[in-house]
Order: structure tokens, then sequence, then C-alpha cells
């Protein structure tokens, strides 16, 4: 995986770890351990549900168009129904589904690289 040396610490972050004696690293390594849209599906009232919420917010802001905008709400409402109607097999279910998605996002941008050559 990246190592992200290029982070840059602001005064006010650095101020908080001071205050409360927390490590930068550990906060951020916290924040991406906790980072899982899969976990926030399926326990979408867990405590670990504010960093998924960051992320989700920083993808509303970035999203170009409501066209995409609309697939990603699709493809949330098709893993919340999966999840809902196989509860003991939640977990397993939303990353297979994941994975999937993963998978042609990838696919996708490939050809659109390629086809732009």
């Amino acid at each position: 995986m990246t190592n992200l040396e290029n982070i840059n610490i602001t005064h006010e972050f650095q101020q908080v770890c001071d205050i409360f004696n927390l490590s930068p690293e550990k906060i951020i390594q916290d924040f991406i351990d906790n980072v899982s849209i899969v976990e926030y599906m399926c326990h979408p009232y867990s405590p670990t549900r504010w960093a998924n919420t960051f992320v989700l917010e920083c993808v509303i802001a970035q999203v170009e168009s409501e066209e995409i905008m609309t697939k990603y709400g699709a493809f949330a409402e098709r893993l919340i129904k999966a999840v809902i109607a196989n509860p003991k097999n939640e977990e397993e279910i939303a990353k297979k589904m994941l994975d999937e998605w993963h998978k042609t996002v990838l696919e996708d941008r490939i050809k659109d690289v390629m086809d732009k050559d």
C-alpha cells in the first residue's frame, strides 16, 4: 500500500494532538482503518461511521455530474436491499458487491484511457 509521506499537518491539527497527547500518525491510521463502505452499509450506527461519513461527503463534493451521483445512489440502494434481505450474510454479500463494483469501475477507467489514445 501507499505510504503517505507528503501529508502536511496543519497547525490546528497539531495543536489538538498536543493538547490531548495524541499521535498524528495514529489518528490518521485510525481514520484509514475505519473507512469501509461495507461496514458503513451493514452497521450505519457504528461509532466508526464518522470516517465513512467524511469520505462520502468528499465524494459528494467532487462528483461532477448528476448522472454519476445517480449511479452511486443506485448501487447504494441495491447494496442496502441485499444487506437487509440477508442479515446473516450481510457483510459477505456487501463485500462481494463492492468488489464487483470496484472491478467494474477500474475496467471502465481503463477503457476510457484506451479510448482516448
